[in-house]
């Protein structure tokens, strides 16, 4: 393999490996892991033809008001709802059994996004981007990803009970949530590039969303729970887990 490709997928992979392993009560399939790992990598290619289409519409010549709209209106609307799109697929998945495990979907999701995504900046910058990227981008896909799966376990847990309003909002949210993240990050990473005053708060950004990511996993995961289904007790479920 190719060093360069190497050093760009191996952020994901860690992570990856991390995300799996913290799923405590158990584990997915690894041929469906696999299988939304691709759906990841597969999503970069609407996500391009998007980004490039919403670009020539967009345009400031105030540069701060152009990077909001690239960070906001395209990268993180466009990328955020094409991982969305593909992570919807697992809404059915016999394995999708537990809360928990719409975030290790969505993680996959987002990782094999960012894999691919990471593949192309290493490639063309060199092995200094790959160590940037591997501290900074990598793991914020990852984190939009935990949010994002989150929510949408909210929303698969509700259905499983009988909230229509918990299946609503919860989807809704799991859009929402990482738009607004990813849009902050980019907006903040794309302005320090002509306003060094915008460096410490992209970095405080970054501290926060390690923080924020790193407990809404460890929380989750402890208060896994697992979805109702067909043959079970719903009076049970409630009064163990109580309404959303």
């Amino acid at each position: 393999m190719n060093f360069l490709i190497m050093i760009a997928l191996l952020p994901a992979i860690a992570l990856l490996i991390y995300i799996y392993k913290k799923d405590g009560m158990e584990h997915e399939p690894i041929n469906v892991v696999l299988k939304y790992l691709g759906y990841g990598a597969l999503s970069v290619i609407p996500a391009i033809l998007l980004e490039m289409l919403i670009s020539r519409v967009l345009y400031s010549s105030n540069q701060y008001v152009a990077a909001f709209l690239e960070a906001f209106c395209v990268a993180a609307l466009v990328e955020e709802c094409c991982k969305y799109f593909f992570l919807r697929r697992c809404w059915n998945e016999p394995a999708f059994d537990y809360q928990f495990d719409a975030i290790v979907y969505a993680v996959t999701v987002s990782l094999g996004f960012a894999a691919i995504e990471n593949i192309e900046y290493v490639l063309q910058y060199g092995p200094g981007t790959a160590m940037v990227r591997a501290v900074t981008s990598i793991p914020g896909h990852a984190i939009f990803g935990v949010f994002m799966g989150y929510f949408f376990g909210m929303a698969k847990f509700s259905e499983s009970v009988g909230s229509s309003a918990g299946v609503r909002f919860g989807k809704i949210y799991a859009v929402v949530v990482p738009i607004l993240l990813h849009g902050t990050y980019d907006f903040f990473a794309m302005s320090m590039n002509f306003d060094n005053r915008f460096t410490l708060p992209f970095f405080a950004f970054l501290a926060l969303l390690y923080l924020l990511g790193l407990n809404r996993v460890n929380r989750s995961a402890k208060n896994d729970r697992r979805i109702v289904g067909k043959d079970d007790d719903i009076d049970d479920f409630l009064s163990r887990f109580g309404h959303l």
